[in-house]
């Protein structure tokens, strides 16, 4: 069973290129939602763990769910794969610890570079480095998987630095300077993909209803209209979806 947490497809696309055949694929954002915190698994099963670190960190919707998850299965092996776009993660140190509150062990973790969808912070890559990063990318998932196999267990250290930089995230993602411009559509897709239900539809414009959010980047980078921004960062730059992902 893989766990995971996505904004623009990343780490999806990393889920399901490192599942077996009929592991299922679990949505955090889905699985909170709906309240289902509770799993009942065969002894020795394994356990994944993919999504992307904000800021050197794990993102909240990742941590809020552990902290409500429960596990029963005797002996799982258990496993982290984290996104990044480029910068070094130290989320697999917090993971473990958030981990070990709930008496999960945390065997191994990895990264993988994947094209950066943080739009509100700088530009995103262009086609061509798209290509280069989905190529790398693509085979380091690969000897993951057939790393995988073995189960391997090393140790994960660490944690500190990530636990440093969650109030700056937190600081950072304010949703105040999100705005729907006159080229929205009233779709609605927004509202519906949003995994904090940090947006809500009123009289067919989106309201960000929340002070901050998880910063997915999810709504600026997929809707369809390209019509959000982010106060004055992010006009003309380009958006980024995994083309794996709808």
């Amino acid at each position: 069973m893989i766990f995971y947490f996505t904004g623009t497809g990343n780490s999806f696309a990393a889920a399901k290129a490192i599942a077996e055949a009929d592991e299922p694929l679990i949505s955090i954002a889905e699985a909170a939602r709906k309240k289902e915190f509770t799993y009942e698994l065969k002894n020795s099963a394994r356990i994944g763990f993919v999504f992307p670190e904000y800021c050197s960190t794990v993102p909240e919707p990742v941590t809020a769910f552990i902290r409500s998850l429960e596990i029963h299965c005797r002996h799982p092996y258990v496993f982290a794969i984290i996104t990044r776009g480029g910068v070094v993660s130290f989320a697999a140190g917090l993971l473990r610890h958030e981990l070990a509150q709930r008496r999960i062990r945390l065997h191994y973790a990895c990264s993988v570079r994947m094209p950066n969808n943080a739009v509100t912070y700088s530009d995103t890559p262009d086609e061509s480095k798209q290509k280069r990063l989905f190529a790398a990318a693509e085979q380091k998932l690969s000897d993951i998987r057939e790393t995988l196999r073995q189960r391997p267990v090393r140790p994960v250290r660490g944690g500190l630095m990530a636990t440093v930089c969650q109030p700056v995230l937190c600081k950072s993602s304010s949703t105040v300077p999100f705005r729907a411009e006159d080229s929205c559509v009233s779709c609605g897709a927004c509202a519906r993909n949003c995994p904090d239900e940090a947006i809500r539809m009123e009289h067919g414009r989106p309201v960000w209803v929340k002070a901050t959010c998880a910063f997915c980047h999810g709504c600026i980078n997929r809707c369809p209209a390209g019509a959000i921004e982010y106060g004055t960062k992010t006009p003309g730059r380009r958006r980024y979806v995994h083309p794996d992902f709808q």
